[in-house]
């Protein structure tokens, strides 16, 4: 399910906090799945998730890798799982 989820389907779900841990940042959350999916290294992941940040427009995207999601609002908590669904290339995107 991992391999599918990633690679060919991604769901941008109405409330983003249903899917972002609390526990860890947005950068090691959107690190991680480059990491499992396009086997990047640690670093590399986290220049890529600070250019994917960017790319939907989140402001300082330098200063929200390391920002809890409790710390984002709704809307730049979206952005962010936006940005986590673009990164991996998904082949079809659902945004219910």
């Amino acid at each position: 399910m991992r391999r599918v989820r990633g690679a060919d389907l991604a769901m941008i779900f109405q409330e983003p906090m249903t899917s972002l841990n609390p526990v860890f940042t947005i950068g090691e959350q959107i690190a991680e799945s480059l990491r499992l999916h396009q086997g990047l290294g640690r670093e590399e992941a986290l220049r890529a998730a600070k250019k994917m940040l960017d790319q939907v427009r989140i402001p300082q995207a330098e200063e929200m890798l390391s920002r809890y999601p409790h710390q984002l609002s709704g809307g730049m908590r979206q952005r962010v799982m936006i940005a986590m669904a673009l990164s991996l290339s998904a082949g079809g995107v659902d945004s219910r």
